[in-house]
């Protein structure tokens, strides 16, 4: 018969925990485009999008026009998917991110902070007007080749 220390193996689960959203996070952060889907009754659209990642709220900041497919979409379904991908053509170090979350138009104080950090990194958005978004991540999935083939690391809200 064995005997487990439970105290011990919850610090073990917690710090396993803890590196695989370190790991999300250090992709989040070093990528900078996604595929934003999203949905109203019986439409789907996908597009691609720019994004700065804050670590602090799981949130993807983007800019996009409210008047376009994917932006009204958004405004009567809030609920969206998405991926993240780099482009590899070795298989060993395919890492992608699969994501849902919900969407909101940022205002105030929360807007000026993320045009302010959206601006830094793509500094050809400063003339743009365009509302900027917050997607705040709920569920992901990663696969990481480079941990071991069909690796995958989950996070939720």
């Amino acid at each position: 018969m064995f005997c487990y220390d439970l105290d011990k193996i919850t610090a073990w689960k917690y710090m396993v925990l803890n590196k695989e959203i370190l790991i999300i996070r250090q992709y989040l952060a070093k990528q900078h485009v996604f595929t934003l889907c999203t949905s109203s009754t019986q439409d789907l659209w996908c597009a691609s999008c720019f994004y700065v990642f804050d670590a602090d709220s799981m949130a993807l900041w983007f800019m996009t026009e409210s008047d376009t497919g994917h932006g009204q979409m958004m405004q009567n379904n809030p609920i969206v998917a998405g991926t993240i991908a780099g482009q590899t053509r070795n298989i060993a170090q395919i890492k992608g991110i699969q994501f849902s979350g919900e969407v909101i138009p940022l205002t105030g104080e929360a807007e000026t902070i993320a045009r302010t950090r959206y601006c830094r990194r793509f500094p050809i958005a400063l003339k743009a007007k365009s509302p900027i978004w917050q997607l705040n991540i709920n569920k992901i999935k990663m696969v990481n080749n480079t941990l071991g083939f069909g690796k995958k690391l989950y996070w939720q809200r």
